[in-house]
């Protein structure tokens, strides 16, 4: 708990962050911590002021100044934040562990803690933490929708929707709440959500709200069947995040072309690693999901969701992701696999000894070289399905602008163009890594679903067992993805061709 003086110093602080003071914020804590040099908090304020200012590794350095001195739990929770955030996974999981031994802290440091569970891939303790939140802070927006949210991983649909209608209630314009709802209306309730959606076009301001006004409406038309109209919202929706979202289709080409021409000359030590990791990739919304739900049926495999550590490890320092010279880096980087090795001690953190682990991170295809350099035994399955329903599926789907992976998704072209690029580097994997990479067609999986899943259990090295479809039962599975909804559902074809409610597109 905080002392009197503590929470005056906190307010003063926050206040001026609020208002872009950041200097005075800083001078003020300097001359506090000059006077003492043992005030941890004043330095766990300064590092609050350095995340301000987008300066990490000062923040972070701060942190562990504050820790230093008094190891203070909420210190650990705000250093595990820091640590996903700088890609130090291994670290932010060391943090967590430490602050939630100590079970006592504020809402908003619940709402913290059950963030950083839920990047670190887990969801039951995640939603216990949010669940925490939302005890004491009940009427705080945020932590209601974080708390919905949690929900929906969990497959507990009820509840989320129940929250969201009484969120939706108390802020009639929290537009995130609507989208998110969409997402789980069916025909009947989509009808009655779309006349309080429409009604509120004037309101939304911004790009954001623009954004998941129009995707919770097209959503809404299409559980009304109404295409026409949902194409029309979806593309109100995407463009009015496309201006601010600078991606070069051209770009993207030259990009894959590049990684062809490098893993045709890339020769790494062979490694003696007897790791052998599962790994899904594929283009979103291609099916990683439901295969991921598949393999996981095994006795033998235990699944971790979608892991960033793959790509944060590949980039290293470098602040772009998808760049030319990150991709010469890494591939000249003759100590990369052993860097890679803290992946395999981050899923010793997350899965039983005795267990191999499956990740379905979709974007670890651009690095499928650099993972069986540093695995040899690991198996990689590549997602594919049609040209068409890939194309729709993803203009359908509403994606962070955050999310540079995610960029081509703002036009039905560019995703077009990103569709080839991913075809031409799995064929090309595939072919070089044949013992390794396997292409599985979704098509095929969905329409003969026992020779497709003995096909993919064989190449895995695992025993096929009959339970491998009823991955559909296990409703408490957590899943993070935009296929949260679907995968609840037995296997079913009603994908296949979906592309064809939007053939006036084409």
């Amino acid at each position: 708990m905080l002392t009197s003086i503590q929470k005056h110093l906190q307010q003063r602080v926050e206040h001026a962050i609020n208002q872009g003071k950041l200097n005075d914020a800083h001078l003020f804590l300097i001359s506090n911590i000059k006077q003492n040099p043992d005030d941890h908090f004043s330095y766990f304020l300064l590092a609050q002021v350095n995340i301000a200012a987008k300066d990490i590794n000062k923040a972070n350095k701060l942190l562990a100044k504050a820790i230093s001195i008094a190891p203070v739990p909420v210190y650990f929770a705000h250093s595990a934040k820091l640590a996903v955030l700088s890609g130090q996974l291994l670290d932010a999981q060391l943090a967590i562990d430490e602050a939630i031994k100590h079970p006592q802290f504020a809402a908003i440091e619940c709402d913290l803690i059950a963030n950083v569970l839920t990047r670190l891939g887990h969801y039951q303790l995640a939603l216990e933490w949010q669940s925490r939140a939302y005890q004491q802070a009940p009427k705080n927006p945020q932590i209601c929708y974080n708390l919905a949210v949690a929900y929906k991983i969990m497959g507990q649909f009820s509840d989320a929707q129940q929250l969201l209608h009484r969120l939706i209630k108390q802020h009639p314009q929290h537009f995130q709440a609507h989208y998110s709802l969409a997402e789980l209306n069916d025909s009947q309730q989509a009808k009655h959500h779309l006349q309080q959606l429409l009604s509120l076009s004037e309101s939304a301001k911004t790009p954001m709200q623009q954004q998941f006004l129009h995707h919770a409406i097209a959503l809404n038309y299409e559980h009304c069947l109404d295409y026409q109209q949902a194409f029309v919202h979806f593309t109100t929706s995407k463009q009015a995040i496309s201006e601010h979202v600078k991606y070069d289709a051209q770009t993207h080409r030259q990009f894959c072309e590049q990684l062809i021409t490098l893993s045709n000359d890339y020769k790494p030590r062979s490694s003696d690693s007897n790791f052998a990791p599962l790994f899904i990739v594929g283009m979103p919304r291609s099916g990683t999901t439901l295969l991921e739900k598949i393999m996981n049926q095994s006795t033998q495999v235990h699944g971790v969701g979608e892991l960033n550590d793959i790509a944060q490890l590949c980039q290293g320092k470098n602040a772009q992701v998808l760049s030319k010279h990150v991709l010469n880096e890494a591939y000249k980087n003759t100590k990369l696999p052993v860097q890679l090795s803290h992946y395999q001690q981050r899923i010793k953190q997350l899965v039983a000894p005795l267990l191999r682990s499956c990740d379905k991170q979709p974007f670890n295809f651009y690095y499928i070289d650099l993972i069986l350099a540093a695995f040899p035994k690991a198996k990689i399955i590549c997602m594919q399905r049609g040209r068409e329903d890939s194309c729709i599926a993803n203009y359908r789907q509403l994606y962070s602008p955050a999310s540079a992976f995610h960029h081509y998704s703002y036009n039905l072209q560019d995703i077009d163009s990103f569709y080839q690029d991913y075809s031409d580097l799995i064929n090309h994997f595939s072919a070089k890594h044949r013992a390794n990479v396997l292409i599985m067609q979704y098509e095929t999986l969905v329409l003969e679903p026992i020779t497709s899943t003995q096909q993919l259990y064989d190449f895995c090295g695992l025993p096929w067992q009959t339970q491998c479809l009823d991955f559909y039962q296990q409703h408490l599975s957590p899943s993070a993805t935009a296929s949260k909804v679907q995968v609840r559902q037995p296997l079913n074809n009603k994908a296949i061709d979906y592309w064809r409610h939007y053939v006036f597109t084409f």
